[in-house]
């Protein structure tokens, strides 16, 4: 018997084309399957284009069979002024590449398991996962042994335990959601030694819980170490990077959403002439108002995040910390983010998408992007368990 998981969110999405304050036909490698380059080329009424503007790669498996060559701003000669598809608009959907049909759709196999996602890259794809607090629920529908080829993958058999516990942890309601994710990282540190052994493992589950009731995590949250005296100056290496990133390429489109944004970032800390004091103060101004007041109202939506993360990496079963140390950079940049531009308004749900989607667009596209991080991450010469909770804790 196969299993096919369907979040929510994917339930209730659908491209909503001409209207994407963002579009994805634009800035990187369209991938185009066999059968629709032969179609294309050969059949297709924009046969004589498609000759022209579809390349040959030396791949010869779909859907690497080809690419599609980009204009000079760096989007796709299909794409019509209007925003809408020559190529849907001519033959319909599903005469697209396999690449155009799915994104931002995703699915990955797990064993006997098809799990559907979506990319947060997409704007659409990121408000049905953030801003519906009922997005997170997950639908299984059982199938037939030959709807999809199933693999050798298996979850250690400590796999439910620990993540049922880790998501406890998050739903905990009388503390911060910064002391929550300071808790699973105290865990993750005492636990993943001995992910080998059950027994000890269960020992420490058990004695992580009481760590927690009796107020002890508590006390070693209080005396962590803040992130502030790097804070702004890491905060800045990072979106520094994003931008290196950028003029690296040639595309005009593609820093377009990306300069929206940080045009804002430097709005805010243009008056602060470098000071990495007056820039942590702006920050934390951010953070103590219209911050905390927009997450007040909208909680669900750094815990749909980090649901979603452990979704899509199947936490806790792979390299615990590592997935763990991934999260909190993203939350640390995004975090940060988010907090500049609350300095000089009250957030708004687009404020949220443009931060999270742009984002997402560079960290899911850029091959070396996680690496990268990690170099910058280095840099600040502190030992990589203990960065992490420092990032958490940013006052």
């Amino acid at each position: 018997m196969r299993s096919i998981i369907t979040p929510e969110y994917i339930k209730n999405f659908s491209c909503i084309a001409d209207k994407c304050e963002d579009h994805c036909c634009h800035s990187w490698d369209i991938s185009i399957d066999k059968s629709t380059y032969k179609f294309m080329t050969q059949k297709s009424s924009l046969k004589v284009k498609s000759a022209d503007v579809i390349i040959r790669t030396k791949g010869e498996e779909s859907p690497y069979y080809a690419k599609i060559r980009l204009n000079s701003d760096g989007i796709c000669p299909f794409r019509e002024e209007s925003g809408l598809c020559e190529v849907h608009k001519e033959h319909g959907h599903k005469r697209l590449s396999l690449t155009c049909q799915s994104y931002p759709r995703t699915f990955t196999i797990r064993g006997n398991k098809k799990e559907h996602n979506l990319q947060l890259s997409c704007p659409e794809a990121a408000r049905q996962v953030l801003l519906n607090p009922a997005s997170m629920q997950f639908h299984q529908k059982n199938t037939t042994n030959d709807a999809f080829a199933a693999n050798n993958y298996t979850r250690p058999n400590w796999h439910a335990a620990v993540q049922q516990f880790l998501v406890d942890i998050l739903f905990i309601n009388d503390i911060s959601l910064e002391q929550r994710l300071f808790y699973i990282g105290i865990t993750l540190r005492l636990i993943e030694p001995h992910k080998d052994n059950a027994e000890e493992l269960h020992k420490r589950l058990l004695l992580c819980c009481e760590k927690i009731n009796n107020k002890n995590f508590d006390k070693l949250y209080r005396e962590q170490r803040t992130s502030s005296d790097f804070y702004p100056g890491l905060l800045i290496q990072f979106f520094n990077y994003h931008i290196h990133l950028k003029s690296t390429r040639s595309f005009k489109v593609e820093s377009t959403r990306f300069n929206l944004l940080y045009q804002q970032l430097l709005e805010a800390l243009s008056l602060t002439n470098d000071d990495s004091y007056e820039q942590y103060k702006i920050l934390q101004h951010g953070f103590n108002n219209h911050y905390r007041e927009y997450f007040a109202q909208n909680s669900h939506i750094w815990i749909n995040y980090i649901l979603y993360v452990f979704y899509q990496n199947d936490f806790p079963s792979k390299s615990m910390q590592q997935v763990f140390d991934n999260l909190i950079d993203d939350i640390f940049i995004m975090r940060g983010a988010l907090s500049t531009l609350a300095s000089m308004r009250p957030l708004t749900d687009d404020d949220v998408i443009l931060v999270v989607q742009t984002y997402h667009r560079t960290r899911s596209h850029i091959a070396d992007y996680i690496d990268n991080i990690k170099r910058i991450r280095s840099e600040v010469g502190i030992d990589e368990e203990l960065l992490s909770l420092m990032l958490i804790k940013i006052h």
